[in-house]
């Protein structure tokens, strides 16, 4: 029970340690521009994908600019009334922690002024709330994944049943066709051996004629 107890707190820590984001500040264009990053606990491909279809739902196209994707002019309950420019950038964490990623969010009110940690704390922790959220977010598009996955090989496994079902017909067929040439094959063995006896006696009465014939020469020559 102790160590159930303290196998559900380590996960908890884990899944606390993963969800918490933090204000960071990166390179963008030559310049120090300030973010918020979080870690999220799946590749970069779900990750990233994750976060295109849900703004992608919000009626927002990402567009590609360097290294980030950008969604421009959104307006979310969870960033405020305001508009923004989004910037998001998706990265494997390391080469020794291919699963995790980090996600950076560069908040701009147009054209590249990026908000601050100074200027705007209240936006900026309604970004890290959002950006905490990224992991039940990831885990949920790859769930999906998995189920289409597991769509496809079902949909193989019935197909390959299928035609197993189908090869048994027909083996069947096959089967059947062999007894019955089976059977045939039987009847022409017996007719065949009926057939090579009647020719057998007549040759023997042949040669048996042809030993007559050559008594009866000898007994003319005397």
């Amino acid at each position: 029970m102790k160590k159930l107890l303290l196998s559900i707190v380590c996960l908890q820590l884990v899944s606390m340690l993963f969800a918490q984001s933090r204000f960071t500040v990166v390179q963008f264009n030559k310049m120090d521009v300030p973010g918020i990053i979080c870690e999220v606990p799946f590749i970069e491909t779900t990750v990233r994908a994750a976060i295109d279809k849900n703004f992608e739902k919000l009626g927002y196209k990402g567009r590609k600019q360097k290294d980030y994707m950008v969604y421009a002019g959104v307006t979310m309950p969870e960033f405020g009334n305001e508009t923004y420019d989004i910037y998001v950038l998706v990265e494997r964490k390391s080469r020794q922690e291919k699963d995790v990623s980090n996600v950076t969010f560069l908040m701009s009110k147009g054209f590249e002024h990026f908000v601050g940690e100074r200027e705007e704390n209240r936006l900026l922790d309604k970004t890290k709330t959002y950006m905490n959220g990224l992991k039940n977010l990831s885990a949920a598009y790859d769930l999906e994944l998995q189920i289409a996955e597991q769509e496809e090989a079902m949909k193989k496994a019935i197909k390959k049943l299928d035609n197993l079902k189908e090869d048994s017909v027909a083996l069947i067929k096959k089967k059947r066709k062999i007894e019955d040439d089976m059977a045939q094959n039987r009847l022409n063995i017996s007719s065949q051996k009926t057939d090579s006896t009647r020719q057998r006696q007549i040759l023997d009465v042949l040669k048996s004629k042809r030993k007559t014939g050559e008594m009866k020469e000898e007994k003319m020559d005397y």
